[in-house]
This record gives structure tokens, sequence and C-alpha cells, in this order.
């Protein structure tokens, strides 16, 4: 039976070095300092977990906790798990977990047809109830930003109004974007 659980700095080096440098575009991931800091943080709202089945390792999640809801950061199974039903295992587990929150965030890359694992994604999202909000979305990152498409799982709440998603994307900007140099310039594009 497939389990989340926190984990610890160690752990999250030992993933970063080993997965996610190959797993995430560099545009799209923090620095390695960046994320000591976050998760670093006396506010304790960024979080590393690894998703174990049978007490392996097969995936990992790094997410914020808003006030009434989870901003999924980074999301991915481990290579030699793909296909394995892994993903739609852990997406079911965080829901489980955190059944006190309205809904999950998800930052996804924009489809590419040039690119059929964006479109995978999307599919896979889709087939687990994920749903894409109507917003312009952009993932700050050092040198400027990225733009993507932001989804949403319901929890409790079946449907967001605008205001909320961007009363939302505001406390992730303030929680987990703060150390993106043009992150004031770029919350106010998004819309």
């Amino acid at each position: 039976m497939l389990k989340i659980e926190k984990a610890n700095i160690e752990k999250f080096t030992e993933i970063y070095n080993q997965y996610m440098l190959s797993q995430f575009p560099c545009n799209e991931l923090k620095s390695y300092n960046d994320f000591v800091t976050l998760l670093s943080e006396e506010k304790h709202c960024y979080n590393f977990y690894i998703a174990k089945n049978e007490n392996k390792p097969v995936g990992y999640i790094l997410f914020c906790k808003g006030q009434d809801f989870i901003w999924i950061d980074y999301i991915a199974v481990l290579p030699q798990f793909y296909s394995g039903g892994f993903g739609r295992k852990i997406i079911e587990c965080l829901k489980n977990t955190f059944n006190n929150v309205s809904c999950l965030y998800f930052e996804v890359e924009k489809p590419d047809e040039s690119d059929i694992n964006t479109i995978r994604r999307i599919k896979f999202y889709n087939s687990c109830g994920v749903q894409k909000l109507d917003c312009t979305y952009f993932y700050p990152n050092s040198s400027g930003d990225v733009p993507m498409d932001l989804y949403f799982l319901p929890v409790k709440q079946t449907s967001l109004v605008k205001s909320k998603i961007l009363e939302n994307i505001k406390e992730v900007f303030e929680k987990l974007h703060f150390m993106c140099p043009n992150a004031v310039e770029i919350l106010n594009k998004i819309n």
C-alpha cells in the first residue's frame, strides 16, 4: 500500500542530486540553496515528502501549505517506477492525507506538440480529476518567468472563484516565490 511521509533534508539532498536535476527543466527548478532555505524556514509551510510503496521510495512531493490549500511545487515518480500507476496513487494519497484543505494546486507546463511528454502529463492530470483553471499564470525563476497553466484538484471545494484563486496565488508568492528577484512584477502579470 502506498503512503507518503515527511522526509528530512538529507533525503531531499539525495533525491535532488539523483533525480530532480534530470526530471525537471532547469528553468523550472529552484537552486539547491533555495530549497534548503525553504525547507529550513521556521514557518514550516514548505514540505518534502517521500511516497513509499512497501517501504520503498517510489516518488516525491515538494509542496507549500497554504491557509486552506496545498500548492504542489514538484511531484514526480522515480524513473524506475514509471508506468506503474504510482502517480495516480500519490495524488490520491495527497487528497486523503490533506483532506482538510479545499484543494490542491498544480503548476503545469503548457502543452507543446513538439514535446509529447507535456501532452502526456496533461492527460494524466486530467484523468486524475485535476482541472485547468482559467487564469494567466507565470512560474517565477531567477532569470524571469515561465508561462505555465495552473490546475487544481478539488478536495472539499468543487470550484473556485477567480478572486480566491488570485488570493491563493498571492499567498504562494509570499511564502514560496519570495526569493525570486522579480516576484512582484510577475505576480502583477497574473490574472
